[in-house]
């Protein structure tokens, strides 16, 4: 006795019976025709954005998305230095004028007892040994200035670290008038200061 299988219907409008091997859905043969005709647009698709990636990546005018994010990381990076080096350059322009006029004060002190001395020309060896080494000191102050450094921001963990120029706070005092000297040496002239 042949047994009767049961028939499938059609998704769409459940007459006649034709079988997608692909999705497994059975169509009438108009809705199959329809089905096929979905397949081959989407076919067509698939073989329009295979053709243009292989286009784009046949073609040496387009720049991937990631190189961009590295010319912009770049140029950022360049702009942070640049802004870093201008305001470290500010900074140790002030410092430096800063330590001048300290210097040319002490110059001035430095003078001032130089015009005292030469007046009345009783002035030994060892005062004008000390006068020597004070401008010593000042010279050495004016060309390499202990109290100012350039340092290396070390918070940032990264390749590129910004630098700053800091003014140290146990800075070198300024070589001034020996008072020993002036009060050791006899009054040959008197000074007024005016009031």
């Amino acid at each position: 006795m042949a047994s009767v299988r049961p028939q499938k219907t059609c998704v769409a409008c459940q007459n006649g019976v034709a079988t997608c091997r692909g999705c497994q859905k059975c169509f009438c043969l108009t809705h199959f025709t329809e089905h096929r005709q979905e397949l081959d647009r989407r076919m067509g698709e698939i073989v329009h954005e295979h053709n243009q990636l292989r286009e784009a990546l046949g073609s040496q005018d387009n720049v991937h998305p990631l190189v961009s994010r590295i010319e912009d990381w770049k140029k950022a990076s360049i702009q942070n230095i640049n802004n870093a080096a201008k305001q470290a350059r500010t900074d140790l322009q002030a410092f430096l004028d800063s330590t001048k006029h300290r210097l040319v004060d002490s110059l001035g002190s430095i003078a001032d007892q130089l015009k005292l001395s030469q007046t009345a020309p009783v002035y030994t060896e060892n005062e004008l040994d000390e006068w020597m080494k004070q401008l010593a000191e000042l010279r050495e102050m004016f060309e390499k200035p202990q109290n100012i450094e350039i340092v290396e921001d070390e918070s940032r963990n990264s390749s590129v670290r910004m630098i700053k120029v800091t003014e140290k706070s146990n800075s070198r005092s300024y070589p001034t008038i020996n008072q020993k000297t002036l009060q050791s040496r006899p009054s040959t002239a008197v000074v007024s200061t005016g009031t």
